[in-house]
């Protein structure tokens, strides 16, 4: 992305998210310019929602309903909006949920990685139908929000006849806030962790890749993000998630674990320099 085209993304955020400010007048004497992170509960899927400074920030939608079971424990009834949703690839636990957001939420934009999943495909044709931009965007490139930000760390560019298998070719998203900063990595396996590792991956917090297969979280890449609080986002599967290769080599490196299936939404936030977790059933 070139230097013009980051600027239009974030005039285009700053018009989107402007008349939130209107309703916030009526509605709220001020908005809590601090992040906070929700790993919603979602079942066997991914679903983060970041809210900073009176904007509502989505990363992926789980596979089913249950998006919006988690939205109205989280949103106030009067703000139907959701400023910006961020598709990491184009799977049914990772992307499923999109065709209720949009049924239910008027949505600013729309960001994915550029793999053509037939998933895919049948959403941008309802977004196409409700009139609701979308975008690609690859490593390199950020989205601004006021003082902060969502840098895209990976995919690189998509080739149309890459081989790389889908799940290696997600987003993935590290987002700094102000007070808190976190990697949002989908699906990706060790093969792409050791491709991001000198890409600035740290964070206070790690979104544990693939729900925790044995596949990922190499101790390398889990050094590198060096994590005080790791999430796992997993339910009811027969593919082993969490494994205990994963757990082992994540905790081995002093973070502390939390589990969508254990302890339903969990809500991360600093305060009084702290950085602090509690969980929502």
């Amino acid at each position: 992305m070139n230097i013009s085209y980051k600027k239009y993304i974030s005039a285009v955020l700053f018009l989107m998210i402007a008349n939130i400010f209107s309703w916030g007048i009526i509605l709220s004497s001020s908005f809590n310019d601090d992040a906070e992170i929700y790993f919603l509960d979602v079942g066997q899927g991914d679903s983060e929602l970041i809210k900073t400074g009176g904007a509502s920030f989505l990363i992926d939608t789980g596979s089913n309903f249950k998006i919006l079971d988690n939205l109205e424990k989280l949103l106030p009834f009067y703000k139907k909006r959701i400023d910006v949703v961020f598709i990491s690839h184009g799977q049914l636990d990772h992307a499923g949920g999109m065709f209720q957001i949009i049924k239910n939420f008027d949505i600013g934009l729309v960001i994915y990685n550029g793999i053509e999943t037939e998933l895919w495909k049948n959403l941008r044709a309802s977004l196409l139908e409700n009139k609701i931009p979308y975008v690609v965007l690859s490593a390199g490139d950020k989205v601004y929000y006021k003082q902060d930000n969502f840098k895209i760390i990976w995919p690189q560019k998509i080739d149309s006849n890459s081989k790389v298998p889908i799940n290696d070719d997600s987003m993935v998203i590290k987002f700094e806030g102000r007070n808190l900063s976190s990697l949002f990595t989908a699906d990706i396996s060790s093969k792409t962790e050791q491709k991001i590792l000198d890409k600035s991956v740290s964070a206070d917090i790690l979104k544990v890749p693939h729900h925790g297969s044995k596949y990922s979280s190499l101790a390398d890449f889990i050094g590198a993000v060096n994590p005080k609080i790791a999430v796992v986002e997993v339910g009811k599967n027969s593919y082993g998630h969490p494994t205990k290769d994963a757990l082992s080599r994540i905790s081995a490196l002093g973070a502390q674990i939390f589990r969508t299936d254990i302890n339903g939404i969990i809500k991360i936030f600093r305060q009084n320099n702290l950085i602090k977790v509690s969980g929502l059933k």
